[in-house]
């Protein structure tokens, strides 16, 4: 395994590499164009302009000739099944999120300036897909704009996708929740006394990004930014869903630079980590792609937003040698805007 063998903090410092800002000849090739949507990713069949994760089963089998992928949304409670086939994205079923059963764990108390126990808010900001199965993640802190706890926004989701013969949940085998990340977090170190704080006043933590690969998860903190540190927060699938086990995390920081956090995550199939970083709050900084391998950073290409939007999400899509085919979602813009980048990897 080429990435991430739960470092100590002080280990994970002393590899973290320097993410200044690349010049032109340092940056990598990028080829991009618009994909064309097919219905939408709204509540009720509406037009989203929340579109806050995706992960595509890029290498399974295409019964339809399109890939399965899974959306969601930073509102409501759900997820959205959608099929990719290179050129158009198709929003399909869409499926509750907190439908399932009793979650392991148990939601925090006593953070944020407010508490709306009642929310059904997931608050889902990323997705990934790994041997077989999706996750999604909510965003583990207090809203943005009012300081609220949201019990549902501290959940983890596992998602396994339909098996012929099942009288299941339409789309899905099982729906898992746990809410164990949350106690992790709060025994880290580094990220303690940003648990609970106010994401806009106090730099607190919050989730958006999320990579899992043969049982790792990788977690993105869009906050706290510390020194220009961003983190990384590992654990296992295992940790968080499987019932008599009790693991651990480790937060790793990586030097991204000032006010800079991480917006989303991917696996390559060799280990590698693409990340998608951007402001931490709401800062006038370029969104950026970077490549990273055991504390090494490179930068790969600067991402410009339609009008509005906010890069939020990358899905791999496609791996060739040494060429990356991502789709790449904006918050803020309709139905995600999806646009695919191509990028050459060093």
């Amino acid at each position: 395994m080429r990435f991430l063998r739960f470092l100590t903090l002080a280990a994970a410092v002393a590899l973290g590499a320097c993410g200044s800002a690349p010049d032109d000849a340092a940056l990598q090739a990028a080829r991009d164009d618009n994909i064309t949507v097919a219905g939408h990713f709204g509540e009720g069949g509406d037009a989203s302009e929340d579109v806050s994760g995706l992960a595509c089963d890029w290498q399974g089998e295409r019964a339809d000739g399109a890939m399965r992928c899974l959306a969601v949304e930073d509102e409501g409670g759900s997820a959205q099944w959608a099929g990719f086939n290179g050129a158009v994205l198709e929003a399909r079923e869409r499926i509750g999120l907190l439908d399932a059963a009793t979650p392991l764990g148990a939601p925090p108390e006593g953070i944020c300036e407010e508490s709306d126990p009642g929310s059904g808010e997931f608050d889902g900001e990323a997705a990934a897909f790994d041997e077989g199965v999706f996750y999604v993640t909510g965003s583990h802190g207090c809203s943005r704009n009012s300081d609220e706890l949201r019990p549902a926004g501290f959940l983890v989701a596992r998602i396994a996708p339909d098996e012929p013969g099942l009288d299941v949940h339409p789309g899905t085998v099982a729906i898992d929740l746990s809410h164990r990340l949350g106690a992790l977090l709060r025994r880290s170190p580094p990220l303690l006394r940003y648990f609970g704080a106010s994401p806009n006043r106090a730099n607190g933590l919050n989730i958006e990004g999320l990579a899992v690969r043969e049982g790792r998860m990788v977690f993105g903190l869009r906050a706290p930014v510390i020194g220009g540190h961003a983190f990384l927060f590992e654990t296992t699938a295992a940790t968080m869903f499987e019932r008599d086990i009790v693991g651990t995390g480790r937060a790793i920081p990586v030097e991204l630079g000032p006010q800079r956090g991480i917006r989303d995550l991917a696996f390559l199939p060799d280990g590698r980590l693409l990340i998608l970083s951007g402001p931490a709050q709401e800062q006038d900084i370029p969104y950026r792609l970077h490549l990273y391998d055991e504390g090494d950073l490179s930068d790969l290409t600067d991402i410009a937003p339609p009008g509005g939007g906010k890069a939020e999400a990358i899905a791999i899509v496609g791996v060739e040698g040494d060429r990356a085919t991502l789709l790449v979602l904006f918050d803020g813009a309709r139905d995600g805007a999806p646009r695919r980048i191509i990028v050459d990897l060093p």
